[in-house]
């Protein structure tokens, strides 16, 4: 069984080119894909009622409308933590029955939303942030980016929103990913055969 993680900001092409791995990968075994974002089961349920009131409103997670108040987010935190336990639960069962499991998103992606989403650099001294980090460590990951005009627009975010995303992915993916791979002025399918080498490095 091999696991790959493709890693990067909104509309670096993680989705695209983990779909085209899944296809080329397929003539070789059982391949399944599994996604994820931030702010899932309970935390989506919970940020959607919490855009309701005035106090949360706001623009620092664009996908819900919601800005978690500074003596919440440790809790925040841990909420959304628990949240993504369940994916994480998937993975083993995957790779059970897959030759490849191709991970749109990984480790590194979600503490990087909980960076962008709080707000706040804490969240990396943090237990869950540490344990994150070192998780992302040990996975296979590919990170995938482009520049700034291209990302704007491809992604369903606002601009600033990748601002800060494309910041802190640029100092995090070099300790954790096996390579960086520019999207921007790539067809998918030249992508592709730069991540299918990068793997076979």
């Amino acid at each position: 069984m091999v696991q790959i993680v493709l890693s990067g900001a909104d509309g670096s092409g993680k989705t695209t080119i983990s779909k085209l791995l899944a296809s080329y990968l397929s003539r070789y075994g059982f391949t399944c894909v599994h996604w994820f974002r931030g702010t899932h089961l309970f935390t989506s349920v919970l940020a959607r009622f919490l855009s309701h009131f005035s106090v949360f409103r706001g623009d620092c997670n664009p996908y819900y409308g919601v800005c978690v108040p500074d003596r919440l987010r440790a809790l925040w935190v841990y909420l959304e933590f628990l949240s993504l336990l369940p994916h994480y639960f998937v993975r083993p069962l995957l790779r059970r029955f897959c030759r490849f499991v191709i991970c749109d998103r990984g480790a590194l992606d979600f503490v990087i939303w909980l960076v962008i989403t709080l707000n706040t650099l804490r969240v990396l001294r943090s237990l869950c942030g540490g344990f994150l980090l070192k998780l992302a460590s040990k996975e296979r990951v590919v990170y995938l980016y482009a520049d700034l005009g291209v990302l704007a627009k491809r992604a369903d975010v606002p601009r600033e929103f990748i601002v800060k995303e494309l910041a802190v992915y640029n100092v995090l993916a070099k300790y954790v990913s096996l390579c960086s791979i520019d999207t921007g002025a790539k067809s998918p399918r030249e992508t592709l055969r730069d991540v299918l080498r990068c793997l076979e490095a």
